[in-house]
């Protein structure tokens, strides 16, 4: 089983599936991934995946991570900010990103988030800032700052 059974689904290693062929797409991106496996560097943002694919960014270069999954290519770890990968052939991982904040779908339940109102209260001009970027990523502001406190916390942690 995968390095860390407890994510789930995310560390299923399963067989390749016989006889699928992988699109060009597909074949580049397996490329990008061993090329880090193989160094243990990070997986390279998903801007910079779109740019080497000549994709737009949208759900494209995220929805190509999930084939190669489903393939039982790759064991892919979303993380708020990147992903770690491991390359199932090899049993290699890349490294973890620089922000290993919990994406927010893995996000503990338990991680506090403070109330909209309390963040008008203190700051309106950041809270005005915070509310239009939860809006822009289409995300509930309350899901949005308990992100902002999780990652904010990681920081203070690593601070020392």
């Amino acid at each position: 089983m995968g390095q860390s059974e407890e994510k789930g689904r995310s560390s299923m290693i399963r067989e390749p599936v016989p006889g699928r062929v992988l699109t060009n797409r597909e074949t580049i991106l397996m490329g990008i991934i061993r090329k880090c496996t193989d160094a243990s560097a990070p997986i390279p943002t998903i801007d910079d995946i779109a740019d080497r694919l000549g994709v737009a960014n949208g759900g494209t270069v995220p929805e190509i991570f999930r084939r190669l999954h489903d393939m039982g290519l790759i064991i892919n770890e979303s993380f708020q900010r990147g992903r770690r990968v491991c390359l199932v052939e090899t049993g290699k991982w890349s490294a973890l990103p620089l922000n290993a904040a919990p994406h927010w779908r893995n996000r503990p339940k338990s991680v506090p988030a403070p109330a909209p109102v309390t963040v008008r209260a203190r700051r309106p001009d950041i809270a005005a800032e915070i509310f239009t970027e939860a809006a822009r990523l289409g995300k509930p502001a309350v899901e949005y700052l308990a992100d902002l406190v999780f990652v904010g916390w990681e920081v203070e942690k690593s601070r020392g």
